[in-house]
Formats: C-alpha cells, sequence, structure tokens
C-alpha cells in the first residue's frame, strides 16, 4: 500500500495551526503572543531573502531587475550597445541581447550570450538591426524585453579612417623619400613634393593629414629600408611587413645610398600609391 506526503501549508497557516494548539493548553494571550513573533521573523526573514522560507521541492522566485535602460548606435561596420543597470544595490544584472531585421523579432533573431557587462559590440558590417534587451538576476525569471528604439540600428560599413595604422589598404601618401651620402654616413630624408624640408599630405580613404618632413643621419649603406611613421618620428624597418606589424604606417622605401626616389609621389615610381615596392 502506498502513501503519499501531504504538500506543506503555507507559513500563515502553519502559524494559526500552532497558535490554535498554544491557545487549547496557555491561553489566547500566550497564543497571540506567538502569532506576533513567528509574523514579525517571518517577514524579517523574507525582507533579506525572499526564497528562504520556500517549501521544499517549490521552485524558487525572484522579480525582474527595474530601471534597466538601453541604447544602440551603429558605425564603422559595427553596433555597439550600452546597457544600465538601473538601481540594484549592487546586485549583479544578466542581460541577454537579442537583435534581428524585423521589428517584430518574427524571423531571422539572433539572441547573444548572457552577460553582466554594461557593453556589447557586434561586428556586423552592413547589418541593420532591431535591438531588444531583458534582464534577470538568476537567468531564470526574466523581465519583458527593452527595445534600443523603434527604428534599426545600421552598422554601416568599416571606414579606412577606422583601420589601423598599419593597414595597407585604401591609404598612400606624397612623400618623397630620398638616400644621399655624406662624410658622417648616408643620409635618408623624407619630404614632400615641394622639397627639402617641405612636409607631405598622407591620405587614408578621405581623411588627409600632414607628416612633418625628417631626416635620418648616420647610416650604413645597406639594402632597401622602408620608412614608416609611429606618430611621433620616422622608423626604418627591414621590411614592409615588419612595418605592418608593429602597426607603423607605410611612408616609402628606399636602398640607403642610392639616389633612386622611393615614396608615394610619381617621381617615387609608383604613381601616387602606397610604397614602390
Amino acid at each position: 500500500m502506498s502513501s503519499t506526503q501531504a504538500s506543506p501549508l503555507p507559513l500563515s497557516a502553519q502559524i494559526e495551526s500552532v497558535r490554535g494548539a498554544i491557545a487549547s493548553t496557555s491561553g489566547n494571550a500566550a497564543a497571540e503572543d506567538f502569532r506576533v513573533l513567528a509574523e514579525t521573523l517571518v517577514g524579517a526573514i523574507q525582507a533579506t531573502n525572499p526564497n528562504a522560507l520556500r517549501p521544499q521541492g517549490t521552485a524558487a522566485t525572484q522579480a525582474a531587475p527595474q530601471g534597466t535602460a538601453i541604447s544602440a548606435n551603429g558605425a564603422n561596420g559595427a553596433i555597439t550597445i550600452a546597457m544600465e543597470d538601473g538601481e540594484q544595490a549592487g546586485r549583479p544584472v544578466w542581460k541577454e541581447i537579442s537583435t534581428s531585421p524585423v521589428k517584430g523579432f518574427t524571423s531571422n533573431v539572433t539572441v547573444h550570450p548572457v552577460t553582466t557587462g554594461n557593453s556589447l559590440v557586434l561586428n556586423q558590417p552592413g547589418a541593420s538591426h532591431f535591438v531588444r534587451m531583458r534582464t534577470s538576476f538568476d537567468r531564470q525569471n526574466w523581465s519583458g524585453y527593452q527595445m534600443s528604439g523603434q527604428a534599426p540600428v545600421e552598422a554601416g560599413l568599416v571606414s579606412s579612417s577606422a583601420i589601423a595604422a598599419g593597414g595597407a589598404f585604401n591609404q598612400t601618401n606624397y612623400a618623397e623619400v630620398t638616400s644621399t651620402s655624406s662624410g658622417s654616413g648616408d643620409v635618408v630624408s623624407i619630404n614632400g613634393a615641394g622639397g627639402t624640408y617641405t612636409p607631405y599630405t598622407a591620405v587614408k580613404g578621405g581623411a588627409q593629414s600632414l607628416r612633418p618632413s625628417a631626416t635620418i643621419v648616420g647610416l650604413v649603406q645597406q639594402s632597401k629600408q622602408f620608412v614608416a611613421w609611429d606618430g611621433s618620428q620616422f622608423r626604418l624597418q627591414p621590411s614592409l611587413a615588419t612595418t605592418l606589424a608593429d602597426n607603423l604606417e607605410p611612408v616609402g622605401v628606399v636602398t640607403v645610398g642610392s639616389p633612386v626616389v622611393g615614396g608615394g609621389t610619381a617621381s617615387g615610381g609608383n604613381g601616387g600609391r602606397l610604397t614602390a615596392v
């Protein structure tokens, strides 16, 4: 013969049951003192941990976070999402971001990994997505979805100005790189098309910048050298690969001690392209 275990009574019913038993033996005053004490203790415990006194076998419940916010914008082939926790008294807030090209999120929905961070960057050149977020304290009980806006976020395309300094595509310069010999050794000079001591123009996509002229002295005659700009000074590198690996901006190439002009100008032998390699 099998038996079943009765479901536990709610705490309020248990308190009243014990109160009745006390009243039958010790009187109503003692029973009422017990009820006040029991309800005060239960209230204090539940204020600290809402799930501490739940019956065994029942699922824990937590209210979803309140006061959270989300915003998103697109540029240079990426959608950047910013999230705010709201006033959560230091408790970690889990955020789940989902995107879709459809405003109603009825198709092509991508759910991204949950995070407690406050920013997320989606590298999706050319994409156009609606962005939404839901939040949770325990990754089980979730808030409703919050939209970042009523219009899709355009990631756009990667612009040339966003490419690292060493990126070899879609950039050029109008420098002249020359080498001469002197009594103290070979010299490499970098200047603009206007001649010695004139700056030159560097172009990356549609952005143009001026670079200073410079002279590198005391060199020993040697093979081909690549001139690179590190943001504050010029440096010589043995190859274009090492120039790009060090995230430097290529300027030109020259054989130290040779009168052949290098660089990005027409006289550099490459029609204004990056370097004559």
